[in-house]
């Protein structure tokens, strides 16, 4: 059987400090997503320097990212995505979020909130219409994770499903850019 190998180790971009951490809230949310598989990314973190996961726990973001890389290339972009849709579900959010622009603004206050050596602004929106966006993210996370969490959040937040796609013609984390441009549309309701 032909495998892909696992990349190296993640060099964090200059948003973030080497020594960036994460919150295990945002590492359980992984291996509650994983379900059934929850021991094969028990076993990808711990190659990764990941032990003993705790929710009020801060560990490396660089190893975080790279145990993320090795689950998408073993397990594919779905796993990925289904991942970043159960982020919310365990992770602390700001208060009061009830409307589309509400939701797209948590979205930078709650990785500042998850996340500790990154520069702030590193998920930013501009809104096109009452139900249209745009979310740009300079988050150190694999687009189809970041994807999973734009979605998880009206989920959760809104009780709704949103369409969420890639901006053509803008940078994208997959081919080497800094940024990935999301394209995000409230259904009608």
């Amino acid at each position: 059987m032909l495998t892909t190998p696992a990349p190296g180790p993640v060099t964090l971009s200059r948003r973030f400090a080497p020594d960036a951490t994460v919150s295990g809230g945002n590492i359980l949310s992984m291996l509650a997503a994983m379900g059934p598989f929850r021991r094969r990314g028990e076993q990808i973190l711990q190659e990764n320097g990941i032990t003993d996961v705790q929710v009020e726990g801060w560990y490396p973001l660089a190893a975080y990212v790279t145990a993320l890389q090795a689950i998408g290339s073993k397990m594919g972009p779905n796993t990925l995505s289904q991942i970043g849709r159960q982020i919310p579900n365990h992770v602390p959010l700001p208060p009061g979020i009830d409307t589309f622009e509400k939701v797209l603004a948590s979205f930078g206050m709650a990785f500042d909130m998850n996340h500790r050596g990154a520069e702030p602004g590193a998920i930013t929106y501009k809104m096109a219409s009452a139900r249209t966006a745009t979310i740009t993210t300079g988050t150190p996370y694999p687009c189809d994770f970041d994807r999973g969490v734009i979605v998880g959040f009206f989920q959760k937040l809104l009780s709704t499903r949103v369409t969420v796609e890639a901006m053509e013609g803008c940078p994208c984390k997959a081919r080497g850019g800094e940024t990935c441009t999301y394209a995000v549309t409230l259904p009608l309701m």
